[in-house]
């Protein structure tokens, strides 16, 4: 009996001298790491699922609908510019001049005033058309007709990069019912600030009336603008129509 004690005693010793806690913490710490491997490994697949479903319930926002969302809120937001200024954006109020914008020199602590999307001339390039329907408040009895814009000439000089100055034709449909309608076509000159994406035009000699033509691109790009009619001399508003790119 004893020497069988005395056999498991020496047996026991020898196996804690052989059991090394290195190893086996080194192989515990494998078998934790793969466990958690397998639980991101879940999550990522369950996680790809969701997000295939999330896609299947609308199309994807361009970044054109992104722009037009950004000018509404912006539009929506208080200004605390003054008449002549323009908000810089950013985290804190900061106004400039909109004769300093896109004049090459950044004064915008963000340096928004010369950013190239804010610069960017394509709106009034040569050739580029607008077309709408215009709708008669004032001034004129008309019926609502389509009305064309057509940047002919566009000069932008480099020590004064605000504005871009343009020519431009303006056609309009006269005349009765729609067999009978005619073209009537003026040329109207002006220009495009752009610290306001705003494009003035005024009607040339061969004009048959003294009416300004004012767009303000405000939909957050180049291809959408909000027009209006108004009287040369008083400013008064006859007429409002939107346009798009033709």
């Amino acid at each position: 009996m004893w020497s069988r004690g005395v056999i498991v005693l020496l047996t026991l010793t020898a196996a804690a001298l052989a059991f090394d806690r290195d190893v086996a913490k080194e192989r515990v710490t494998e078998y934790r790491i793969r466990s958690q491997n397998l639980h991101i490994d879940e999550l990522e697949e369950e996680l790809g699922h969701i997000e295939e479903a999330f896609n299947k319930l609308s199309e994807p926002i361009e970044d054109s609908e992104i722009a037009r969302v950004k000018a509404r809120l912006r539009r929506l937001g208080v200004q605390n510019c003054a008449k002549n200024e323009v908000s810089c954006g950013g985290d804190y109020p900061e106004c400039v001049h909109n004769l300093l914008v896109c004049d090459g020199i950044k004064d915008c602590h963000n340096g928004n005033d010369e950013d190239e999307k804010v610069c960017d001339d394509s709106v009034v390039r040569v050739g580029s058309t607008f077309s709408g329907v215009v709708h008669w408040t004032s001034c004129v009895e008309q019926a609502d007709h389509v009305s064309l814009i057509t940047i002919t000439a566009m000069h932008r000089s480099d020590y004064f990069g605000s504005r871009a100055w343009v020519r431009a034709t303006i056609t309009r449909e006269v005349g009765g019912d729609f067999q009978h309608r005619q073209h009537l076509s003026y040329t109207a000159k002006g220009y495009f600030t752009f610290a306001n994406r705003k494009l003035v035009l005024i009607p040339g000699p061969d004009a048959p009336h003294r009416f300004g033509v004012v767009c303000d691109f405000k939909f957050g790009d180049g291809d959408h603008a909000a027009c209006r009619a108004v009287q040369e001399a008083s400013l008064h508003v006859c007429a409002k129509f939107r346009v798009v790119r033709s």
